[in-house]
Formats: structure tokens, C-alpha cells, sequence
């Protein structure tokens, strides 16, 4: 199966993920390893991480793609984009251009708080789809709020997009957020997978196990969809 990893920490020295240009292409030639064609770079935006230099982000990406068209494949594309962790004046940077949307589309790759009651996740998809935004919530399995039944539903209604890691989903079926994420995506409630890898020692790419479950439980078109198709659309910002 051919993959776009649409959430992943590649560029160099910007955040928490990969160190330097020789990290990066180690990340992405184990990924290209398991059938990825193309990544999105999601660097951070958080308290911790202040990246507000768009320019700087469009650089590093322009060259990490030259390197990896060399070394790993000619036509290996790397997309512009950031993590986004929400906070209230997230909507005013965005509409001033200090942040990246997936590809330059109107798709948010948006994180919140792990804790975050659910008032405030779904307040903030809220504030984000009113002004013309649409928030993919990254790594959705990991907000306690939302194993409660019928939360994640009421997002996707209310216009979230949902963006699952595929390393829980390959876990063991005894543990409690595997079989969770494996329930969402019986469900359909799954739009993207990301590897959210950030380097080659704790957070490698590690997709085969998931795409394992995935070949034997699930329809062959939603795994289309979720592995590359969906991506593919919201790159060219076209409506899900």
C-alpha cells in the first residue's frame, strides 16, 4: 500500500524532531522502506516550540526534497505545514500568515492539550472552521475527552477531520488505546494516518504492523482513502 505520512517532524533543528539534514533523510528513507511517497512536515507550533517563521520552514522543506529526490526517490515530495497547538489567538496567526496550513490549504493540522476538557477542543474547532479553517485534529486517539461515545462523531460534524497514528493501532489487542483505535476505524471515523516519527531511536517510522491489522480487518477503499487518497485531496485543497 502507498502511504502519505501527513504528520511526521522531518525538518531539521526546529523542534523536538529531527536533529539535522542526515536524520531527516534516515526518517524518510525507512518510511519510503514502507511504502511512503510523500510526507508532510508538521513541525511544532506550541508554547515550547514558537515557530512563526514561515519562510525559514518553506526553505528547509524546498531542501530537505532535493535531498531526498537524490538519495531516496526522484519524485519523493515533501508539503509544506505545521502542527498547530491550539490556543485563542491561533485563528489571527494563521490569517496573518505566521503559521503553515497543510500545503497552503485552508486544512489545520491541529493539536490540543491531552487533558483538554471537551468544551474547549470542540470550541476551538468551532472557531477555526467559522473562520473558513478546517482543523484535522492530529493524533486523535491520544485526548482522554474523546473516548467518551458519540464526542468524536459530534467533531466530524461540528467539521473536524480526524488524523490517527498508526503505532497504537499495531499494538497488542489487549491494550486499551489499541482497541480503541481500532474501533474508530471499523467505525470510519479515521480521515489520515501520520507516523508523527521524530527520529530514528524513540519515534521511528513504524507503520508495518498497523498496515498488517489494517490489510485484515478493513475495506480495501477506506484503506485507499485513509493511507493517500484523503491526503492527496486536501493538498490541492479540494472539499473531503
Amino acid at each position: 500500500m502507498k502511504r502519505i505520512d501527513l504528520h511526521c517532524h522531518v525538518l531539521p533543528g526546529v523542534d523536538d524532531g529531527a536533529a539535522d539534514f542526515g536524520e531527516s533523510l534516515r526518517m524518510l528513507k525507512s518510511a519510503a522502506k514502507q511504502g511512503v511517497y510523500a510526507v508532510v512536515a508538521t513541525s511544532h507550533y506550541s508554547r515550547q516550540f514558537r515557530n512563526e517563521e514561515p519562510e525559514r520552514f518553506r526553505m528547509l522543506r524546498e531542501e530537505l526534497q532535493r535531498r531526498a529526490r537524490i538519495e531516496i526517490q526522484e519524485n519523493f515530495t515533501v508539503y509544506s505545514g505545521q502542527e498547530v497547538f491550539y490556543t485563542e489567538d491561533v485563528v489571527q496567526k494563521l490569517d496573518e500568515k505566521k503559521l503553515l496550513t497543510l500545503n497552503g490549504s485552508s486544512y489545520v493540522l491541529t493539536e490540543f492539550h491531552p487533558s483538554m476538557p471537551y468544551s474547549m477542543i470542540i470550541n476551538g474547532v468551532r472557531e477555526l472552521t467559522m473562520a473558513q479553517y478546517t482543523p484535522i485534529i492530529a493524533h486523535f486517539e491520544r485526548y482522554s475527552a474523546l473516548r467518551e461515545k458519540g464526542r468524536v462523531e459530534e467533531l466530524i460534524q461540528a467539521g473536524a477531520l480526524m488524523q490517527m497514528n498508526y503505532k497504537p493501532i499495531g499494538g497488542k489487542w489487549y491494550e486499551e488505546t489499541t482497541r480503541w483505535c481500532r474501533k474508530m476505524l471499523k467505525e470510519g471515523n479515521v480521515h489520515f494516518l501520520g507516523s508523527d516519527m521524530h527520529n530514528m531511536r524513540t519515534r521511528k517510522p513504524e507503520l508495518m504492523e498497523a498496515s498488517h491489522w489494517m490489510e485484515k480487518h478493513l475495506d480495501n477503499e477506506y484503506m485507499k482513502d485513509i493511507s493517500y487518497a484523503n491526503a492527496e485531496k486536501i493538498l490541492k485543497n479540494k472539499i473531503l
